[in-house]
């Protein structure tokens, strides 16, 4: 019994309690307790956004279950990932007035961009998408609608890649235990995107728009 923990509901008449009771200290221990657990809460669900936010990125990347070669891989880190805020960047410096501090979401995004390009120059650990099983397990989940969570990366096989590194296997996932080292139900041979290509295209028109205008 002396371990029951006393709740709110359990604690009769503490509309009018005196601040100095019995009663008012066991009711400042219950919110204390309630307010840590909430905090923990949050910092739980938190973290579970931030680990989720870079699989997510990989996976709406897909357009088919083909595996990417390393080269595409990096591209579409390099130039798609790591650049996804850059126009928001843009959009804050072009806004803000000569002379006046930087606004706090224009130092949380240039903080995100500093650090993601440290974290790829030494090693950023990605979803193995030059892997057959991995891409196709990915891609099932994409076309099925299936809602990635926490336990969903540890199914995924995963590499850290670097600009000039070696990549290195960081997760061995199980893609292939899951029977995604065969093609899936309806999947023909076919050319993965190819990002070198794709961002090439998309710099030409870029450059035929500012030539126009």
């Amino acid at each position: 019994m002396g371990n029951r923990r006393i709740t709110k509901k359990a604690i009769k008449g503490k509309e009018n309690l005196h601040p100095s009771s019995r009663k008012a200290a066991q009711l400042t221990r219950v919110n204390l307790r309630v307010d840590k657990l909430k905090s923990q809460a949050k910092a739980r669900k938190d973290y579970a956004d931030a680990k989720l936010q870079r699989p997510l990125f990989f996976l709406h990347s897909l357009s088919s279950p083909h595996p990417l070669s390393l080269a595409s891989l990096k591209a579409l880190i390099t130039e798609v990932y790591l650049a996804r805020f850059d126009s928001r960047i843009e959009e804050l410096n072009a806004e803000r007035r000569a002379g006046r501090p930087k606004p706090k979401e224009l130092l949380e995004l240039e903080e995100i961009k500093k650090r993601e390009k440290n974290d790829y120059e030494s090693g950023m650990e990605v979803p193995d998408l030059t892997h057959a099983p991995t891409t196709r397990l990915m891609y099932h989940w994409l076309q099925s609608e299936t809602s990635m969570n926490l336990s969903h990366i540890d199914l995924l096989r995963h590499i850290r890649v670097s600009p000039n590194g070696e990549v290195i296997l960081t997760k061995k996932g199980r893609g292939e235990e899951m029977g995604m080292g065969v093609p899936l139900p309806g999947e023909v041979e076919g050319k993965a995107d190819d990002w070198t290509e794709l961002i090439k295209e998309d710099n030409d028109k870029k450059k035929e728009m500012d030539i126009e205008g």
